[in-house]
């Protein structure tokens, strides 16, 4: 094998599949030799310019076992979805002693112990970049470039989708409107759930801390919070405390003592509010970008694009050649173990945004402070704004939320110094059942 290229099947042929299938038919790649590509339907149209006329009928299998069982096939590329049935394809492959090369993030992030075990028995390579951050090499500089580093933080603007979304509503337009773009773009699925509700950019995070802590961190030990709340209340309010508003992926150590034990992870999956006079801010449209915090390296942002056939082909092909330049073969176990994970230490602090619907009256701030004091929750800021007639034009068009046009009624914005989130969610609780309080609109970390 050190002289011969790999031969390569692959796992499905989407619009990232047939990115890959011709690159590698385009012949510039010598060190990779495309043999079969697993599709559902031989017959369907597909944007392939290097395939030849007929050339399908040879290359293309609806049969999984001519790819995964196939001796003359050393690398599996899979770029399918799910984990069923591929789950079961991909272990037989790595039994057989072929590479493993995935953009598949669902499938390492539900599955990448059993996944990682089996390479290492049969002395085979996984390689996962395209997982996360599309295009961005995020994956390989923390297993290679940063290997020498105790990373404490992880944080990612991760999913284009939602991040196309807040950019657009930022600017003034309505989430509705955006999330019709996006679909009419292909940014977005016709089901856009697992985008807004912050499930995929839950998967990537899972895969990013538990490469970056070394412990295995299940998706469904990951809270997740999507973005279909966010109003343009929000945005109104953010952009007057020069705040911007991202869906972001953040894990973090809780205690700077020896790793070990004693060392506890907070994780989750969050629309957060940042300062803009952070990068990550500035991170717009289907962007993704991946900060890292380590012992020596202090920061490092890597920003690009974050989904899209030619940004992941680029990061699946770019796995490919590394395993077959340096000819690879032990694969390593990048964890053993479960992260400790506590989102209830008293060392997991953030500070909120909190938006209350209340009746416009004296004495509603008095009674939301008392309960804050009583929990001893500091503010950092408050503001709020009476609402005007809900048939005011001019309100309307500015935040387009039907409970901002309530008659009688005052938006109230809290913004807390550093706080537990426990203490917080305690003292939110109390707060909740006032007279004066009509509605919880939404609470925001504060990303610092």
């Amino acid at each position: 094998m050190n002289k011969k290229a790999l031969r390569v099947g692959i796992l499905g042929c989407g619009n990232v599949g047939s990115a890959v299938v011709n690159e590698l038919l385009s012949n510039n790649i010598e060190q990779l030799t495309l043999k079969k590509v697993l599709v559902k339907d031989p017959n369907k149209a597909r944007d392939i310019p290097n395939l030849a006329a007929g050339q399908e009928k040879t290359l293309f299998t609806i049969n999984p076992e001519e790819i995964i069982s196939n001796p003359e096939i050393d690398l599996v590329i899979e770029v399918m979805s799910g984990d069923k049935p591929v789950l079961d394809y991909v272990l037989k492959a790595l039994n057989s002693g072929k590479h493993f090369v995935t953009a598949n993030k669902e499938l390492i992030a539900k599955h990448g112990p059993e996944i990682f075990k089996a390479a290492h028995q049969n002395k085979v390579q996984v390689r996962l970049d395209a997982t996360v951050g599309g295009g961005i090499p995020i994956i390989n500089t923390m297993l290679d470039s940063l290997k020498a580093n105790k990373i404490t933080e992880v944080v990612g603007i991760l999913n284009g989708t939602t991040n196309y979304i807040l950019s657009a509503m930022k600017a003034g337009e309505e989430f509705a409107d955006v999330l019709k773009q996006a679909q009419d773009l292909g940014y977005a699925e016709p089901d856009p759930t697992n985008d807004l509700e912050g499930i995929d950019t839950k998967y990537k995070t899972s895969i990013l801390s538990s490469l970056a802590f070394h412990n295995y961190i299940s998706p469904d030990e990951i809270p997740n919070e999507g973005i279909s709340k966010i109003s343009s209340a929000d945005f109104h309010f953010a952009k007057k405390w020069d705040f911007s508003i991202k869906l972001l992926g953040i894990a973090r150590r809780l205690s700077s003592g020896k790793e070990g034990a004693d060392e506890k992870i907070s994780i989750g999956v969050y629309p957060s509010l940042i300062s803009n006079k952070q990068p990550l801010s500035q991170i717009d449209g289907v962007t993704n970008a991946i900060q890292i915090r380590g012992h020596l390296i202090n920061e490092l942002l890597l920003v690009g694009p974050g989904a899209g056939p030619k940004a992941t082909s680029s990061a699946i092909l770019g796995d490919a050649l590394s395993i077959a330049k340096q000819n690879l073969t032990e694969s390593p176990l990048p964890y053993e173990s479960s992260a400790p994970i506590d989102n209830h230490s008293p060392n997991n602090k953030y500070c909120f945004y909190v938006r209350l619907r209340v009746t416009d009256e004296a004495g509603v701030i008095g009674q939301v402070g008392n309960i804050l004091a009583k929990f001893n929750v500091s503010l950092s800021s408050i503001d709020q704004e009476a609402h005007l007639n809900k048939n005011s034009s001019k309100n309307s068009k500015n935040h387009s939320d039907k409970k901002w046009d309530q008659k009688g009624e005052a938006t109230l914005i809290l913004l807390t110094h550093l706080v537990q989130e426990d203490v917080f969610k305690e003292a939110l609780a109390e707060i909740e059942k006032l007279k004066c309080i009509k509605e919880i609109c939404g609470t925001l970390r504060v990303f610092e």
